[in-house]
């Protein structure tokens, strides 16, 4: 096999039997799936299953008591290395109003990666902003204060900071917790859009699987452990969502998507 087919054909990202301990807990235990690049993956799960531990076990900022993670061709201590190629959108937290941080300063941070200890941001680097900002709809409002911006324009600004990198892979945690339901919906169309225009390999962390249901190539479904990952067919079924909640779960059909209704419980 040539190393181009090779390239082609593992995962971008790949863990088995990983498992990560706090000092009062155990986040993940024995977690092993991969995906491809270009894929799109779902990740749900109860407070406290461990989908945060996922993501900063892929930026390598917690290591594994056991098992291996391995993202963009490296493992161990060399997923440092490849940070920079990971964007990393955070759940979001108030701006604090009064912080003396404009828009294109703040998403600018995202190439402090790339830059190198004291190296000072080149033109190349100020029109990577721009394009950020431009990709998520913030040209306008670059001047402005940061914490000036409404929560949906924040959350936006965090997207376009990430983008900033020029990433391959993009990790989102729960990118629409804290906006209305309308925003929510521009968001989940941004991400999908720029995951398709810039053929990135994207990790989104949700409590409502419907918002992104129609867009992803496979799900996670994580409490602790793995208890159900595949493609949207074998994990979005009564079947298999009814053993993992624990209770009756209905899917419905509406305007050709489906959704899932189910109650808080899980297994």
């Amino acid at each position: 096999m040539s190393e181009q087919t090779r390239a082609a054909v593992s995962p971008v990202i790949d863990f088995r039997g990983v498992t990560v301990s706090y000092p009062q807990s155990v986040a993940v235990e024995n977690v092993t799936f991969s995906l491809g690049r270009g894929e799109f993956l779902g990740v749900i799960g109860p407070n406290g299953s461990g989908k945060t531990t996922l993501l900063r076990a892929v930026l390598g900022l917690v290591r594994p008591a056991q098992g291996r993670v391995r993202v963009l061709g490296v493992s161990g201590r060399e997923l440092a290395r490849v940070r920079r190629r990971i964007g990393y959108v955070p759940q979001r937290r108030p701006i604090e109003p009064n912080f003396p941080i404009s828009v294109f300063d703040a998403a600018l941070m995202g190439r402090y990666s790339s830059l190198g200890v004291l190296r000072s941001p080149s033109s190349g680097d100020r029109q990577k902003v721009a394009a950020a900002l431009d990709a998520v709809g913030l040209t306008d409002a670059s001047g402005h204060v940061a914490g000036h911006l409404s929560g949906g324009q924040q959350q936006r600004l965090l997207i376009a900071r990430a983008l900033a990198q020029e990433p391959e892979i993009l990790l989102l945690d729960e990118p629409t917790s804290a906006v209305d339901v309308g925003t929510r919906a521009t968001i989940v169309d941004l991400v999908r859009r720029l995951h398709r225009e810039r053929g990135l390999t994207t990790l989104y962390v949700t409590h409502d699987i419907n918002e992104v249901l129609p867009y992803l190539d496979k799900v996670l479904y994580i409490n602790t452990r793995v208890r159900a990952f595949g493609t949207c067919e074998a994990v979005i079924n009564r079947t298999t969502l009814e053993e993992l909640y624990g209770g009756r779960v209905v899917l419905v059909e509406d305007g050709g998507r489906q959704y899932v209704v189910v109650g808080d419980t899980h297994a």
